[in-house]
């Protein structure tokens, strides 16, 4: 039986979650200065002789600045790339992970549940990272801007399940963003936010579908212990 301090609502998630996919701003950030590495981008188009719209221009996405690098040719693309990089391999040396990220990995590894991780950053930076940490034996696949860039009208997680080859019902996605929460429900997948990461609780118990929501990772962790592995499995 499952144990009573678990809340229900979580409790019914966990009993169905063989797989979690950690998207990767429950876990940290690799890029601490979008909008440096924006401008940086920013400064090489306009070098290149490229206008932009003043909506682009604005951005200090440097997501958005990519992407727009990549919509005037393939080489500026690859030069962008190249910025966004080497800023994230350069956090990834010293970038700290959430409180609590080891014990859930941990208690995931121990229930038998299978841990994959879905980031905006390039694989290697992500895997660097986790290296550092210790982590990177506790996780499976690292999906990262080349799978995202194939794929960019993503708005759901159902590619993401899918190059995973897990089941939607077999899966909870851990999320720190209300948007990433409505994209994992809008692949029929169970969605867990982690409050005060990116967002509060407020916002993030928002859309429909099976959810909950967590107030740090060390309570996930917690949680996934007391209720073991999934009575199917045990």
């Amino acid at each position: 039986m499952t144990p009573l301090r678990v809340r229900p609502h979580l409790a019914e998630i966990l009993d169905r979650t063989h797989h979690v996919v950690m998207t990767f701003s429950v876990l940290g950030n690799l890029l601490p200065a979008p909008g440096a590495v924006a401008r940086r981008i920013r400064e090489m188009l306009l070098d290149s002789g490229h206008r932009m719209s003043i909506l682009v221009g604005a951005s200090d996405n440097p997501f958005d600045m990519l992407a727009e690098a990549y919509r005037v040719s393939e080489g500026l693309g690859r030069r962008a790339e190249q910025i966004v990089h080497d800023a994230e391999l350069e956090a990834a040396d010293w970038a700290p992970v959430t409180a609590g990220a080891g014990e859930l990995l941990q208690a995931c590894r121990a229930t038998g549940r299978t841990v994959a991780v879905y980031a905006p950053h390039s694989e290697s930076a992500v895997g660097r990272h986790l290296h550092r940490l210790g982590l990177r034996g506790l996780v499976g696949p690292a999906l990262g801007r080349g799978f995202a860039m194939r794929n960019p009208a993503v708005r759901t997680m159902a590619p993401v399940l899918e190059a995973l080859g897990v089941a939607a019902g077999d899966t909870a996605v851990v999320c720190a963003t209300f948007a990433a929460m409505s994209a994992t429900q809008r692949a029929r997948a169970h969605a867990v936010g982690v409050e005060r990461i990116r967002e509060p609780r407020k916002v993030l118990h928002g859309g429909e579908g099976r959810n909950a929501v967590v107030r740090s990772l060390t309570a996930l962790a917690e949680a996934v212990e007391e209720c073991g592995p999934p009575p199917d499995a045990r």
